[in-house]
């Protein structure tokens, strides 16, 4: 009696990869911070952050992020701008002390 066995490769490489438009726009927002040293400055209480229609800076149409403009609010630290939303159209973060 002969016994074969076959080994099929069935790696999908999307799996384990999150889709970014999939995440709810707050998510993408307080990931878009979470480097940055003084973050109540934008979104209140740093433990239980405001909801973002709430947040200073930001404009909102739709439910969407569509404005951030943090100019001269002396943030320090870093923002993930990966996670910046796609239908942000205008971003003015200039004369704060960041990266990203």
């Amino acid at each position: 009696m002969r016994f074969e066995l076959l080994f099929f490769n069935t790696f999908d490489p999307s799996l384990g990869r999150v889709d970014k438009e999939s995440l709810p726009q707050q998510a993408l927002m307080e990931m878009v911070i979470d480097g940055v040293k003084n973050k109540e400055a934008i979104c209140g209480d740093v433990d239980e952050p405001k909801d973002i229609k709430e947040w200073k800076g930001v404009g909102i149409e739709g439910g969407k992020v569509v404005e951030i403009e943090w100019e001269e609010f002396r943030l320090r630290g870093s923002l993930d701008l990966q996670w910046l939303p796609s239908s942000v159209r205008k971003f003015l973060v200039r004369w704060n002390n960041l990266t990203g």
